[in-house]
């Protein structure tokens, strides 16, 4: 049969980033799309500046642990990191590489299939900035000889992977004293206890960028090198010197390409065996292929059908709103002011329905840990309010724990006012349409609170002013919370053992046996300030009308001064005047289209002549002197001739080296495509043999199947 998480072996993967935004989600959509079950992955954020941590918030669904605190440099994120984890397998992905589909997988077979073997390498491959695979390298072998004779790089980082026990012996952390050579050291303390195995499989991919450290910081990387050569040749072995004296040096050395080749010979005397793919098939138990073999993934729910919102758009086109919180300070608001008026409440806002005489016109509930704790009541409350619509995820994934998926519907089921929308991630690339959606009918941003649901909801339908009442955004947890997975664990699931509920208008809000999670208070501010940007480029007037609380983002707002009698006349010009603003900023005036050839010409020749408009007024004047020049003194025209024609020879020779300049780059350029061909190829491959894998598993386990359904079937007895 095929592995579960339970038989699958724990590989503990660690991230660590700081301002690292440009690749980071690229990095972790890698990880996640795995879909390894038996993954303990923790992210290291050394307070990171860039925008970062929102990207990072919306994957701690699929991490054991984020940990986001300043740190003293790569060494020590990553030391911070593994120390959480517990896992057998281990290695760390930095955050602008990648892992190549299928690879933890893999890299379970592997060491499934070699128990002795305690550490492996892959194939070296290399991507470009933009994420276009550029170079796939030859597998090679590798050994503590050659490691101390100067055929020392490199081992690529990304693709390898270590047992816990090969890691304990070697320290069991990475050495802070190397700002740069960290990997390098640990190989070094690595080759001490075990041979490194390489496997003829790409298992990670490095990424080449302008700026990178191991560009910017090689010279300071090799001379750690250098530091960590000579201390391990001082703690060589004396036979293994001895054996080897005319390969191993007394001092650190770096062999060239052409030296490696020569002595390949003597160096490959200790070289353990390439671990083929094929050899790992023929080793692993007959059906014993882990998930994740495929790129397309195992297990996939088929996405969950959503409502159809495109009736509500601008529904409410002109018109005003208020969100409604469910913090404390609703105790001090007077509520009966939003009688009559359009209303968006959330939660558990039906625990106020007894204090007040009228009743919310939209309602919404996306939390994980409150939508399935109270879904028969918001059931309950939409079927004894048919006038109240309320909105849903049509896929809800829940907080912590195994992080499964559920439907929506499955929770709260169809009805005539409810509406199942399309909740994705956001993200920081396209701001602020990325983390706050223009289209509700297509997506809804998953937001930080739910607060943010329903901005996105009343932008959708219109609301030219929206309020905010009751968002205290003021927290704290209780001492007599029970976390889940214990006091000690980070995992955001909460259940309350009484009813003493300080963030919310009733104490039993989230009472005894109630479930919530951990609020992050500095990604919802984050997520409201985005709200603010996309709001007011639309023209939307949004003010914050909560009595007290800790909302800084929007400008306060009275909430008696919104039903004065001159407020919709201020608000109206307001609103003008925003839109107003929008429209112009947004204004763009088309070019004209050229209609004889000569105006063709110089729009094509107009780039060329801007970038060079220096050479060519230099040689204007060069020409114009010349001329005066001839005029003035007749007897130097002949001179005068001789340097004309001298330029113009110049000229055209400089034209015809431009031109074969431009073509040589198109032809490096060719060549560059051709060879990040010939990696694609490759991958490709390797993907496809992932494909066939997962296959060679359904038909082992459906043969087993068949097998064992037969010898019942001719039991005696059996009918």
């Amino acid at each position: 049969m095929t592995h579960s998480a339970q038989t699958l072996p724990l590989i503990s993967l660690v991230t660590p980033n700081y301002n690292g935004v440009e690749f980071l989600r690229e990095t972790l959509e890698s990880v996640v799309k795995q879909r390894y079950p038996a993954l303990d992955f923790v992210i290291v954020d050394g307070a990171s500046t860039d925008g970062s941590r929102l990207i990072i918030e919306q994957y701690r669904e699929a991490t054991s642990a984020i940990i986001s605190e300043p740190d003293d440099g790569h060494a020590d994120a990553l030391n911070k990191g593994f120390a959480v984890t517990h896992g057998d397998i281990m290695g760390w992905i930095n955050s602008d590489d990648v892992l190549h589909p299928g690879c933890l997988s893999q890299v379970a077979r592997i060491f499934e299939a070699y128990p002795d073997v305690e550490w492996i390498t892959g194939r070296p491959s290399t991507m470009n900035a933009d994420s276009a695979l550029e170079y796939v390298g030859p597998v090679r072998p590798w050994s503590r000889l050659r490691f101390l004779a100067g055929d020392h790089f490199w081992i690529q980082q990304e693709s390898t992977f270590w047992r816990r026990s090969l890691w304990e012996k070697a320290g069991g952390q990475l050495d802070t004293e190397f700002r740069v050579a960290n990997d390098f050291d640990l190989w070094a303390r690595f080759f001490r206890h075990a041979n490194l195995y390489s496997v003829d499989r790409m298992l990670g991919c490095f990424r080449i960028r302008p700026g990178q450290r191991s560009v910017t910081d090689l010279r300071r990387y090799k001379a750690e090198v250098k530091t960590i050569l000579k201390r391990e040749l001082t703690l060589i072995d004396p036979a293994l010197h001895d054996a080897f004296r005319g390969l191993i040096p007394d001092t650190p050395r770096e062999l060239t390409e052409d030296e490696r080749l020569a002595l390949n010979p003597q160096l490959s005397a200790l070289d353990p065996p390439i671990i083929r793919m094929d050899a790992v098939r023929r080793r692993s138990a007959p059906g014993r292929i882990g998930a994740g073999g495929s790129r397309f993934g195992v297990g996939l729910a088929r996405p969950e059908p959503i409502s159809d919102l495109t009736g509500f758009r601008n529904k409410h086109a002109g018109e005003r709103c208020f969100i409604l919180g469910n913090g404390p300070s609703l105790n001090e608001t007077d509520l009966s002011l939003l009688e009559g008026e359009t209303v968006f409440a959330c939660n558990a806002a039906f625990m106020l329905f007894d204090r007040i005489g009228w009743k919310p016109t939209y309602y919404t509930c996306v939390d994980s840990q409150v939508l399935p704790d109270r879904a028969q009541d918001i059931d309950l409350m939409l079927r004894e309010n048919p006038s109240m619509t309320g909105f849903f995820p049509a896929e809800v994934q829940e907080h912590g724990g195994g992080r499964k998926r559920q439907a929506g519907r499955s929770l709260i089921g169809d009805g005539p006012n409810r509406y199942f929308f399309n909740e994705e991630p956001g993200s920081i690339e396209a701001l602020p349409d990325s983390m706050f959606s223009p289209d509700a009918a297509s997506r809804v941003i998953q937001p930080h609170t739910v607060a943010i649901t329903m901005l996105q909801l009343a932008a959708y339908m219109g609301f030219s002013e929206i309020y905010l009442v009751g968002c205290d955004m003021r927290y704290s947890v209780p001492d007599t919370v029970r976390r889940e997975g214990g006091a000690a664990s980070d995992d955001p699931r909460l259940t309350s053992e009484f009813d003493d509920d300080p963030n919310h208008f009733a104490p039993e809000y989230f009472g005894a046996g109630r479930k919530w999670h951990v609020p992050n208070v500095m990604l919802m501010r984050e997520h409201f300030a985005i709200a603010r940007r996309a709001l007011e480029s639309r023209g939307v007037i949004i003010g914050n009308a909560t009595v007290g609380g800790d909302l800084d983002v929007y400008d306060r707002v009275d909430l008696a001064s919104l039903f004065d009698p001159t407020h919709d006349k201020a608000a109206r010009a307001a609103t003008t005047q925003s839109a107003a603003r929008a429209a112009i900023d947004e204004r763009t005036i088309p070019a004209a289209v050229p209609t004889s050839a000569l105006q063709r010409r110089i729009q094509q020749w107009a780039p060329s002549l801007r970038s060079n408009w220096r050479f060519l007024a230099g040689a204007g004047l060069s020409i114009v002197a010349v001329l005066v020049f001839a005029i003035l003194v007749p007897q130097a025209r002949i001179w005068a001739a001789l340097v004309s024609v001298g330029g113009l020879s110049l000229a055209f020779t400089a034209a015809i080296a431009i031109k074969t300049r431009r073509i040589i780059k198109a032809l490096m350029s060719e060549l560059k495509i051709a060879l990040g061909g010939k990696a694609e190829a490759e991958l490709t491959r390797q993907q496809l043999e992932l494909e066939m894998d997962a296959l060679d598993a359904q038909l082992r386990e459906l043969r087993d199947h068949v097998e064992r359904d037969g010898s019942q079937a001719d039991r005696p007895g059996r009918g």
